[in-house]
């Protein structure tokens, strides 16, 4: 009877390894998944016409890009990580503020210039 308790504990342990539910969000920002979540939004950014789709995407763009920031990157590159998201976010807001005054020549030249910053850190920061 105790052989049979003990090998029924050590099934259930094992089966909460293999099969059990995900462990809770640790707070570690998964990168290549933001990243690729980031790249979903521009194109939905840059496939919209209508404001108020061009603004959700805008939303969502930050939301992802302000936890991407949060993300860890390779030793000694982490300070320039960071203040090239700092400057994505701050040129999304710059958009987010011109597609919200109806200026829809500064918004572009904002999309023009965000386009710019992800193709430069893109390279820099790849996961």
């Amino acid at each position: 009877m105790r052989v049979y308790a003990l090998v029924l504990a050590s099934a259930l342990g094992l089966a909460g390894c293999f099969g059990g539910t995900p462990a809770a969000d640790s707070g570690v920002v998964d990168l290549q998944r933001t990243m690729k979540a980031m790249g979903q939004e521009w194109k939905g950014l840059n496939r919209s016409e209508e404001p108020e789709s061009q603004a959700e995407h805008l939303a969502q763009l930050h939301t992802l890009a302000a936890d991407a920031g949060q993300a860890m990157v390779r030793r000694g590159e982490q300070n320039a990580y960071e203040a090239g998201m700092g400057e994505f976010l701050e040129a999304i807001e710059q958009a987010q503020a011109a597609l919200s005054d109806g200026d829809q020549v500064r918004f572009l030249a904002l999309l023009e210039e965000l386009d710019g910053l992800r193709k430069q850190h893109h390279c820099s920061f790849k996961p």
